[in-house]
């Protein structure tokens, strides 16, 4: 899924600059499966700012 791998890179792509917390959720996200990620980042948003409250400024 080219969004999900979009997201996840712009991530990735500020690793240096991202805090402990940051980094733990990251960790998260990366172990949900394409279409889990998908879904909250596109369909649940909501739901992904509560569990991602450190990285949903990616989102956007």
């Amino acid at each position: 899924m080219k969004e999900t791998t979009y997201i996840a890179n712009k991530i990735i792509n500020d690793y240096e600059r991202l805090s402990s917390n940051e980094i733990k959720e990251l960790e998260e996200l990366l172990d949900l499966n394409d279409q889990e990620m998908f879904d909250l980042i596109f369909k649940d948003n909501l739901n992904f700012e509560k569990r991602f409250p450190n990285i949903k400024r990616y989102v956007k």
